[in-house]
């Protein structure tokens, strides 16, 4: 008997609450109206598609990946534990899988992996939206736990009023530490004598001869040497973007996007945003392909640079932000 289970996963994106996988079989040929890709739907006909596939799916998978693990994994690592966990929650074991977005591995069971896979496949579509919605249910409830950062309302999601909250009260046991903006309110928050921790490093540079940015990248690399990794490259440019420093670290490569302050009054991760991520994968991808290929394990880390006073404070983010393909 060929059984076939749907798999998606939502809570890749939020600063905080865990990432949540769901893998669901449905009936051959049924038909479930309303049922679509969760991000198409507003919140009250994700609740109506997810009591029909409740009451229709043959059987219905849950795997989680809390704030703690995705740290220790990064994200991506995290949510395809998420997704083993919740395909070998259907009795019987599928024996084949369809996955949104890319393959995972490894992975129990045979398995075919969809581009948008949510919009064409209805079991992968189900599966997003009881993903969806029981992640959106746990954040109600963590609400309830952390009222001040009114995850109700956000879902843990990077809202410009969960980055103003996250920045009055600092982080919360739930909160994703490797996510920069989360990684900047643990440094806003902490004591003087706090910021220098295992990572960091105080070195003294003279300035009069360079530019805050060339002391900067100067001071990161010099760190990164401090902590083990091996420079490769620096300053790689292609028509994409910029790499800022290239190094191995064991047997992973590690793109290093430098950002350097003046002052402590903003981290200078903050400056890494979304669009600054697009531009430094698509450089970091010229770079693979020009050095060997994909295949490659590979992570992005930000240095974040304190340029106080005649000295310099390096503080490196490890796993400061994911992209498909990365560790």
């Amino acid at each position: 008997m060929t059984i076939i289970a749907g798999i998606d996963e939502a809570g890749r994106g939020p600063l905080a609450g865990p990432v949540v996988a769901a893998a669901v079989v449905l009936p051959f040929e049924v038909e479930l109206p309303g049922v679509d890709d969760s991000k198409k739907l507003t919140p009250d006909q994700r609740e109506r598609a997810y009591d029909l596939i409740q009451s229709t799916a043959i059987s219905i998978g849950i795997g989680y990946a809390d704030a703690e693990k995705i740290d220790n994994l990064n994200i991506l690592r995290a949510t395809h534990a998420a997704m083993r966990d919740a395909v070998m929650q259907i009795s019987p074991t599928p024996t084949f899988a369809l996955i949104d977005g890319l393959p995972v591995h490894p992975f129990p069971v045979l398995q075919q992996a969809i581009v948008k896979g949510d919009s064409n496949s209805a079991s992968i579509a189900a599966a997003s939206i009881i993903a969806k919605v029981t992640r959106d249910r746990l954040m109600v409830e963590m609400h309830a736990l952390y009222p001040q950062y009114e995850f109700a309302g956000h879902k843990g999601y990077p809202s410009a009023l969960h980055l103003e909250l996250l920045k009055q009260h600092g982080p919360c046991p739930i909160h994703r530490r490797s996510y920069a903006p989360v990684a900047a309110a643990v440094a806003m928050h902490a004591t003087e004598p706090a910021l220098i921790e295992e990572g960091q490093a105080l070195l003294d540079l003279g300035m009069d001869n360079a530019t805050v940015g060339e002391s900067g990248e100067e001071a990161a690399t010099r760190h990164l040497i401090d902590v083990g990794m091996n420079i490769v490259e620096r300053n790689f440019r292609c028509a994409g973007g910029e790499i800022d420093i290239v190094a191995e670290d064991g047997g992973s490569i590690v793109f290093v996007e430098v950002k350097t302050r003046r002052s402590k009054s903003i981290a200078p991760s903050t400056f890494v945003d979304f669009n600054k991520q697009s531009r430094l994968a698509v450089a970091a991808e010229t770079w693979l392909l020009s050095h060997g290929g994909l295949d490659r394990k590979c992570r992005f880390d930000v240095a974040e640079v304190y340029l106080i006073g005649g000295s310099c404070r390096v503080h490196l983010i490890r796993n400061a932000f994911e992209v498909m393909g990365s560790e």
